[in-house]
């Protein structure tokens, strides 16, 4: 005799921090739970039979997310920035330039705190979560107000907009791509993760021993290669591991600085070549 569901045809409504049990769609591998839910630890995200499609509506809420507080993060960012160039140029204007060296020093505790708290904060729906996310993104939006406004004071604020413009085009096209083949580029983690520490021994090495300028451009094409990997890699986990975990916000956190990263690298590029 076949016996009706008590809970109906949804999963109970609690356990919140199960993204399956609020509706999210079962991953093929998992096995249902004796009360209907899913067996999470038993799914393997590297499993080839999950492939992150974005046909189940759930996965594409979740994605929709992800993108949205992104694009916040973004436009904070860019505020930020520009309101950093109109209070250094304030201060400057006023001989109080010496407060713009207190400033940048606050701002990176505050970009480095925001950053792990967000990454190894636990609560994954925490209103404070998502805040530090802005916040995260405000300190870096000020962080390359230096970087912008040298280019600005020297007539190229059109480099500043280009850079902008190829980083948005370069970040969608990757994004789009990752998103409607389903490509999984998971495994360039380890590759990039060595990219990324050679980067920053060769980043610091240059504060001691400058480097010549055929050295530094090939550092910063070094750079634009190694975030366009994290592109890659971070948008392949929206879909599988950040979706799995319901984990929207350090999702978008960390495409956020990879579109930071990148942006930065394509200004430095596009200064050169002036």
């Amino acid at each position: 005799m076949q016996q009706n569901n008590p809970w109906g045809p949804t999963q109970p409504p609690h356990n919140n921090a199960n993204p399956f049990a609020r509706g999210y769609a079962t991953p093929p591998g998992a096995t249902p739970h004796a009360f209907g839910q899913p067996q999470v630890e038993a799914i393997d995200l590297y499993d080839a039979r999950y492939d992150g499609a974005l046909e189940d509506s759930a996965v594409v809420a979740f994605t929709k997310r992800v993108y949205a507080y992104f694009s916040v993060a973004l436009f904070v960012a860019t505020a930020s920035c520009l309101g950093g160039l109109y209070a250094m140029d304030q201060l400057i204007a006023t001989g109080r330039a010496g407060l713009v060296s207190g400033f940048a020093l606050g701002t990176l505790v505050v970009f480095f705190g925001s950053y792990l708290t967000v990454i190894f904060m636990r609560k994954n729906h925490s209103p404070l979560k998502l805040g530090l996310l802005y916040v995260f993104a405000a300190s870096a939006g000020f962080m390359t107000t230096p970087l912008v406004g040298a280019f600005v004071h020297q007539g190229m604020g059109l480099t500043v907009v280009a850079a902008f413009a190829v980083t948005a085009v370069t970040f969608f096209a990757l994004t789009v791509y990752t998103l409607t083949t389903g490509r999984d580029f998971r495994n360039l983690g380890g590759a990039l993760f060595l990219g990324l520490i050679v980067l920053l021994c060769l980043v610091l090495l240059n504060l001691f021993l400058p480097f010549s300028s055929g050295m530094h451009r090939l550092i910063v094409v070094g750079g634009i290669l190694l975030f366009i990997g994290f592109i890659l890699y971070d948008t392949s986990q929206v879909t599988r591991a950040y979706f799995i975990s319901n984990d929207a916000v350090t999702a978008a956190l960390m495409l956020f600085y990879d579109f930071f990263a990148l942006f930065k690298y394509i200004l430095l590029l596009l200064g050169d070549r002036r």
